[in-house]
């Protein structure tokens, strides 16, 4: 019990330090210009000010270039189209999209229609970072990135029609930092594909996780169908998803029989429909170092070798599987599974 009062407490404090987010740690030195958007703001205003500052984001962006800033105040601002993030940043002047300090900016796509092509935020550009907001209710994906070298952190993803934030189509080097994807469904499939994240569908390399957290997803928490490289998670946690139709993998860590040697330290899944960690045909190996399971269908379902190499499980433990776990082609130290 003292691990499951561990993973909820993980996620109660993470999802408050979300929610009442004060101070940025994206460093605002680099920017050059400053865009201020407000629900009470006009767009015929000039942006450069609270007390100027434009009515919608679409105005913001189509100012936007390499090193802007946009600061979004309190309020809810409806969009019913996706915001395409298509821009290039760089290393040193990305684009940013920030609540203002003291401020949570909820964006709301409700009014979009439930089709494929309704995501939220669409960046395949490179160099952005998106900080601070609640983003929810999009027809499809949350956040869908693309590009490269893009950040999203401390946002909370909910009640999307599809996966909250997903990586596809040779997106690289991206980093998803403290952001919380709860909720989703995609009810045209009841449920079969609404993951909280993914890196999935040829993803490139470099891509990180860190202190993310997939909750009540109707289809997984992580999913790496075909991801076709190696992702990195850390301190990340899948918990209690798996409605309807939907798998309920905590951590889906392959698929399509590619061979993607994904790494994860610190993971924990709990109370997921099916599987806590899911191998789902990676013909690679894997890396858990000190990953919880605890109270999943299966804890750890590793039923295959892998075409070279072996898995390697350090410090691992099983807790409260309703059926036994499945450990084939692994070295394994310090863990405790349920054999």
């Amino acid at each position: 019990m003292k691990f499951l009062k561990r993973t909820i407490c993980k996620a109660a404090i993470l999802a408050l330090m979300v929610g009442m987010l004060n101070i940025h740690t994206v460093p605002l030195q680099a920017a050059t210009t400053y865009y201020y958007v407000s629900v009470s703001g006009s767009d015929s205003n000039d942006g450069s000010s609270r007390n100027t500052a434009f009515k919608t984001l679409d105005k913001a962006l189509s100012k936007a270039s390499a090193g802007t800033t946009i600061f979004l105040l309190n309020g809810t601002y409806e969009s019913s189209s996706t915001y395409k993030l298509s821009k290039n940043g760089t290393s040193s002047a990305p684009i940013k999209i920030l609540n203002y300090s003291g401020h949570s900016p909820v964006v709301d796509f409700s009014s979009q229609p439930y089709a494929d092509s309704s995501r939220g935020f669409q960046i395949s550009g490179d160099y952005w970072i998106i900080s601070g907001l609640t983003i929810k209710n999009a027809g499809d994906n949350g956040i869908y990135i693309s590009g490269n070298n893009n950040r999203v952190q401390d946002c909370t993803i909910t009640k999307c029609g599809d996966t909250g934030l997903q990586l596809s189509n040779g997106a690289s080097y991206n980093q998803i930092t403290r952001v919380t994807s709860t909720s989703n469904y995609d009810s045209k499939t009841d449920g079969e594909n609404a993951d909280g994240f993914a890196a999935k569908l040829s993803v490139g390399p470099g891509n990180v996780f860190r202190d993310c957290i997939a909750l009540y997803n109707s289809d997984d928490g992580f999913d790496l169908y075909n991801a076709t490289n190696a992702v990195k998670f850390y301190g990340c946690e899948a918990s209690y998803n798996g409605t309807n139709s939907g798998n309920g993998q905590g951590f889906k860590v392959g698929g399509n029989y590619t061979a993607d040697n994904h790494y994860l330290e610190d993971c924990v899944a709990t109370g997921n429909k099916s599987r806590g960690f899911d191998q789902n045909n990676n013909t690679g190996y894997i890396t858990l170092k000190n990953c919880i399971a605890q109270n999943n269908n299966v804890n750890f379902y590793f039923p295959k070798a892998p075409a070279s190499g072996t898995h390697k499980f350090t410090g691992c433990q099983s807790i409260n599987g309703t059926n036994k776990d499945k450990i084939v082609g692994a070295t394994t130290s310090g863990c405790s599974f349920n054999l």
